[in-house]
């Protein structure tokens, strides 16, 4: 619980460059060494690494019975927090300097609200490059004082009066500091650069981050990663630290993943930058569901799923959220392959099955950690893959382009591009990958998700 804006500023808008982890620009970039095969094994792995870390995450935040114990719930291989994109952003005002805000490298978190960075003075950190921010050195960082904002409440107070907090991730990790007041500079509507002050967390104490975050330099390569920005939907995130400037709303385009799989930019819009729909576009709007518990994701209600134009005709209410928070279906960017539970996901491959193998092609099961693969036989048209509608109350999510549905693995193999899991919570996780060439509108103020087709590979 960390955030909130303290200062009114004139609607407008503002961007954040979302630079994904395998991009040549990340810090997080593994190198050109990675074979195609070991790209696609590595797609695989962390999509049901941070699916287990959203399962964990939601076990974690147990407030009905305040009793889970973090060690128990965490599960292995867990990479953290949704780390497939990092955002550069720049922070405090330090005079005498070229650059008045020095730039610091976040990665982002949509499973959760807080915002933070190492900080000069650290007891513990983990490893990084950048010199730890030097927050004595800016003329607009401010200590919180206690019990003058409702995100510090007296337990919450150190023994100089300052207003403290300490967040624990579902994967073990911890860090701990003093909230503070400060500069954020970003992209703005008008090309520029625009500053707001917000609340963000200055840490003193981080552990258990050293396995996802400053471990470059095993392999010979900086660290650059400072800390975590949070997009989560509750009421300190970064998103509704904005206020009127970000109108509790944001949006992005991504693109479908290229030949080498390796991720590619895009950028995340706030405010009135956060547009979506033209004369050209159809935009359909559903419901962000408001779970009963404490959550950090953004959950949706998925009614159906069709494969071409026949609906699998799952029962009502298949994947409701239900009590001891299973089922439930969300949306995020850190999955980068969709994945559902096996009981649902099996009736999808059959559609799938009998769309392929009434063409002539041969199932041929798994391959390459794919569940459901095909061998083609011939001459194979892009018209003759199958698309895939998800049914949301008001709006269908349809997904025609191939490649956001299917994985090449040679030229004569190719595979569903989901996958399977063992564990109904949630049911369903519509990943990056199925999220290629749509522009999707998330508008927490309204508790809506909208998206409309989009070819995101002209989004600058």
């Amino acid at each position: 619980m960390l955030n909130s804006v303290i200062a009114v500023y004139p609607k407008k808008g503002f961007t954040v460059k979302m630079i994904h982890r395998d991009s040549k620009k990340s810090p997080l970039y593994p190198g050109d060494h990675l074979t195609r095969d070991e790209r696609l094994q590595r797609l695989v792995e962390q999509s049901k690494a941070q699916a287990r870390y959203i399962e964990s995450q939601i076990l974690l935040h147990d407030d009905a019975t305040h009793s889970v114990d973090p060690h128990v719930v965490r599960l292995p291989v867990i990479y953290g927090p949704s780390a497939y994109y990092v955002a550069m952003v720049g922070l405090g005002t330090f005079h005498g300097n070229q650059q008045q805000a020095k730039n610091y490298y976040l990665m982002i978190d949509s499973g959760s609200d807080e915002t933070w960075l190492q900080c000069e003075g650290a007891t513990e950190a983990f490893n990084q490059d950048m010199p730890l921010y030097p927050w004595s050195s800016s003329t607009t960082y401010r200590h919180v004082p206690c019990n003058t904002h409702p995100i510090c409440k007296g337990n919450k107070c150190n023994a100089d009066g300052q207003c403290t907090y300490k967040t624990r991730y579902a994967s073990g990790s911890i860090t701990s500091g003093i909230i503070a007041e400060e500069r954020f500079t970003l992209g703005s509507d008008a090309g520029g650069l625009e500053s707001i002050g917000l609340h963000m967390g200055c840490g003193f104490h981080q552990e258990n981050f050293e396995n996802f975050i400053g471990r470059n330099h095993l392999r010979g390569k900086p660290d650059l990663i400072a800390g975590i920005l949070g997009l989560g939907p509750r009421q300190w995130s970064f998103l509704n630290q904005l206020g009127d400037v970000g109108e509790g709303k944001f949006s992005y385009c991504l693109e479908t993943f290229n030949n080498k799989i390796e991720g590619s930019d895009t950028y995340l819009r706030f405010g009135a930058d956060a547009t979506i729909g033209d004369a050209s576009q159809v935009v359909r709007t559903t419901p962000i569901i408001v779970p009963p518990f404490r959550t950090y994701q953004y959950y949706l209600t998925l009614e159906d799923i069709s494969v071409s134009n026949k609906k699998i005709g799952f029962p009502r209410g298949t994947f409701k959220l239900k009590s001891k928070k299973e089922g439930g279906t969300i949306i995020d960017t850190g999955v980068q392959i969709s994945m559902m539970y096996k009981d649902h996901f099996d009736k999808v491959a059959d559609l799938v099955k009998t769309h392929f193998e009434g063409l002539g092609n041969e199932y041929i099961g798994t391959r390459k950690s794919f569940d459901v693969c095909f061998r083609l036989r011939g001459r194979f048209d892009i018209t003759n893959y199958p698309s895939i509608t998800l049914h949301f109350p008001h709006a269908d999510y349809v997904i025609t382009d191939y490649k956001a549905n299917f994985v090449m693995i040679s030229l004569e193999i190719i595979c569903l591009g989901y996958s399977r899991r063992d564990q109904n919570r949630p049911a369903f996780i519509l990943g990056a990958m199925q999220q290629a060439n749509k522009r999707i509108l998330y508008n927490v103020m309204d508790r809506s998700l909208s998206f409309a087709t989009e070819y995101c590979e002209l989004d600058s």
